[in-house]
């Protein structure tokens, strides 16, 4: 269990651990010219870590902080390497994680590339409805690349 506030990773250490969240929300984040940037918001269902760091044991890029009270199930670096003997098929499962995981930054990048920020909300609204009542809006805003003033101004005029 995380409390509000409490972090899973910090940027500069090495992630040695993933969990999956069973209930709460988590926030990846990195400081960049003592600006907060959010690279994603995980809820209920998703798996979490910094997967370059977990991967090839670097000093992580990101800050994974509990934006609630967050009910997690974790697993170490040590466990993670004997899942295979648990689950035999979890190769498969590890290679649609990843291509999950890739295939939803495709997705942002894509969106950052060639839609306006409108486009991006609406979306981004219809497909995370959960996220716009219980996470602060300014995290959102960072996630889909505007200013909080760009977010509040279409937020206001969507609301409409």
């Amino acid at each position: 269990m995380l409390r509000k506030g409490d972090y899973f990773l910090k940027s500069g250490a090495t992630c040695d651990r993933l969990c999956f969240i069973q209930s709460g929300f988590l926030r990846v984040y990195a400081i960049t010219n003592d600006e907060e940037v959010t690279q994603w918001i995980g809820s209920k269902g998703s798996f979490m870590a910094d997967i370059a760091s977990h991967t090839f044991r670097t000093a992580a890029r990101w800050n994974i902080q509990a934006l609630t009270d967050t009910e997690l199930h974790i697993i170490d670096r040590h466990n993670y390497n004997r899942i295979v003997e648990i689950v035999p098929t979890w190769p498969e499962i590890e290679k649609r994680f990843m291509v999950n995981c890739f295939a939803i930054m495709e997705g942002r990048i894509f969106a950052h590339l060639s839609m306006t920020a409108e486009e991006r909300y609406t979306i981004f609204f219809e497909q995370n409805k959960e996220l716009f009542n219980q996470v602060p809006l300014q995290y959102i805003a960072s996630l889909l690349g505007m200013s909080p003033e760009t977010f509040s101004r279409i937020r206001k005029k969507q609301l409409a």
